[in-house]
């Protein structure tokens, strides 16, 4: 599995403390994406889905995390391993946010209904379709533009999401070594919040 990096604990994708992968690997390309340095995985190192749950499980132990944020690039066009990730982190939170380019609809015609089945299964709320810059507006929370959906697969999840909304956009700045990451969903190029 093609991973960039696994930060904890954020607070700026969902609600409370999270653990946040960012996957590498998206075809979509949408024009000024956030991350365009995660599209391309042929200079990416790629890891077992059981390294990957060593890391989370190692990271839990430390930093008890409320939830499980994953995005990219776009998780989804590595569907085998992801579902077998979400599905072996089942036990460690009932709140699991995943960030596609890709609609719902789209995801129906291209995957299976079994696959279709384990991902509402495995994951709390799903933020699905393309980033389109100029729908890039500040009071889109917890989304990077307006068209894009925020798909309840856990109903129980919703309350402590409608509260994270309301706080609007929230951007956290953490040290990856040498650099400064900052995380979060920014406003358009030149735009204040």
């Amino acid at each position: 599995m093609y991973i960039d990096r696994i930060l904890a604990p954020i607070e700026t994708l969902g609600p409370g403390r999270r653990l946040v992968i960012w996957t590498k690997g998206c075809t979509k390309h949408c024009p000024h994406c956030a991350n365009p340095e995660l599209w391309d995985t042929a200079a990416a190192k790629e890891y077992s889905v059981s390294d990957i749950v060593t890391i989370i499980r190692n990271v839990y132990r430390e930093t008890k995390f409320d939830g499980i944020t994953i995005s990219g690039g776009d998780p989804l066009e590595q569907k085998e391993d992801i579902l077998t990730l979400l599905e072996r982190v089942q036990d460690l939170t009932e709140d699991i946010l995943v960030y596609t380019g890709y609609t719902l609809e789209e995801l129906e015609r291209l995957w299976t209904e079994d696959e279709i089945r384990r991902l509402k299964q495995y994951i709390s709320v799903l933020i699905d379709g393309p980033y389109i810059d100029t729908q890039n507006e500040t009071d889109v929370v917890l989304r990077g533009s307006a068209n894009q959906r925020i798909l309840y697969f856990k109903e129980k999840q919703k309350d402590a999401y409608e509260v994270y909304l309301s706080e609007g956009r929230k951007i956290q700045n953490v040290m990856m070594g040498d650099k400064l990451i900052s995380v979060g969903i920014h406003n358009r190029k030149g735009e204040c919040s």
